[in-house]
């Protein structure tokens, strides 16, 4: 097996443990200061605290407009197209910590209004930088490209941007010129509005209800115990209980979703039109340069082959004992599953799996998972759902 599938695999198995009964071991309190530390993430790694990402916010600034000084200099040669490539990596690797710092953080509590003031700014400064810099691609591909295939193959330092500077000359019917593509950055903040509003509705404003179950138990029916209950109580009558009461939360703001859902179709449009494409799938799949076909073939290939699963629902209907089979009833186990694993015992489970890459691999996983970049569990205005966020010289950070 190749070692990236293994890596591959020891991720899932990390996930699998963040999902797998831990009642044992959960906290029974969703106030976040109450979960022991080493449940939380660390951000020391990033920023040591809310000074030093000050400062790295005035670094950046200052990187930003040395680049916008670059303007009208891309045609003097190859040596100073690779000056403006390196000084965008440059920014890119301070651009992750300067984002993720507030982002992480906004992540676990969307309520607190002051790091999401911070991470406004973040964004207000990337928007900012995109409007100073939207003179670069026009002018880039102001230079025939036969002349830049030649500047790539003669400068080996520019040889490793050459899959970059190339797909841009790939999408050129798609660019606009500066003024164009200035005012497109103009739209960049805004566009974000659909996403901002369904995260505070989503997460930050929802409060999901409690259900009684039989044994005489209350559980709010949050993302995390709704996920747990449908997956261990064998009771069916219990798990359309739980999906009656927490989709039903959703459901409860259904037009209000329904129109964020529209902001999100007008700003595909959008930039669908201002970029010339004749549809909205053509735009968003030029970037990886997919062709639509791939898409309706998809498509086609799911509709024509969903009777393997019918029969499969069909199966577990009858091995679970069902008169009728729901969507509710589609994660408990067919088999009765007793053991159960607590977080701490899933790691060593883990470890296990990678133990095929190495003892230096296997070492330098031990480091990561106790070194504060994972947030196991829910608390108050906590996002749902799971990511692995990449920080630029700091090990991934996990939800």
């Amino acid at each position: 097996m190749q070692p990236f599938r293994l890596c591959v695999l020891a991720f899932a198995g990390l996930a699998v443990a963040l999902h797998a009964p831990a009642d044992a071991a959960k906290p029974a309190t969703r106030n976040r200061a109450e979960i022991p530390a080493q449940y939380r993430w660390d951000f020391t790694a990033i920023y040591p605290n809310w000074e030093a990402w000050e400062a790295g916010m005035r670094e950046l600034e200052l990187k930003m407009d040395a680049f916008a000084a670059l303007k009208g200099s891309l045609a003097n040669g190859p040596a100073e197209v690779l000056r403006a490539y390196q000084a965008f990596d440059d920014i890119g690797m301070l651009q992750y910590r300067v984002y993720r710092y507030p982002q992480l953080r906004r992540d676990t509590d969307t309520r607190n209004q002051d790091v999401a003031g911070k991470f406004q700014r973040v964004t207000a400064l990337f928007a900012k930088f995109g409007t100073a810099t939207a003179w670069f691609t026009p002018e880039l591909l102001q230079i025939p490209q036969a002349t830049m295939e030649r500047w790539i193959r003669e400068t080996p330092d520019l040889a490793r941007y050459a899959f970059t500077i190339l797909d841009d000359y790939r999408k050129q019917k798609h660019v606009l010129d500066e003024k164009g593509e200035k005012l497109l950055s103009f739209a960049a903040r805004f566009s974000q509005t659909p996403t901002a509003v369904f995260q505070e509705l989503s997460t930050s404003d929802i409060k999901f209800p409690k259900i009684a179950l039989a044994d005489g138990a209350e559980v709010t029916v949050s993302p995390a115990n709704y996920q747990h209950l449908l997956h261990t109580n064998y009771d069916q009558a219990e798990r359309a209980k739980a999906f009656a009461a927490h989709l039903g939360t959703y459901a409860a703001n259904a037009n209000t979703y329904a129109a964020i859902y529209n902001g999100v179709l007008q700003r595909g449009w959008f930039m669908a039109q201002a970029r010339n494409f004749s549809t909205t799938l053509d735009a968003a799949l030029e970037d990886n340069a997919i062709p639509p076909a791939v898409v309706t073939t998809l498509i086609d290939t799911v509709r024509k082959g969903t009777a393997p699963l019918q029969r499969y629902a069909k199966l577990r209907r009858r091995l679970l004992g069902l008169a009728e089979y729901h969507l509710y009833d589609a994660f408990i186990p067919v088999y009765r599953i007793e053991r159960s694993y607590d977080f701490d015992a899933s790691k060593d489970l883990v470890l296990e799996a990678v133990a095929p890459l190495g003892a230096d691999y296997v070492e330098k996983y031990r480091r990561w998972m106790q070194g504060g970049r994972l947030d196991v569990y829910e608390n108050e205005g906590k996002r749902s759902g799971a990511y692995s966020a990449n920080v630029y010289g700091v090990a991934p950070y996990v939800l």
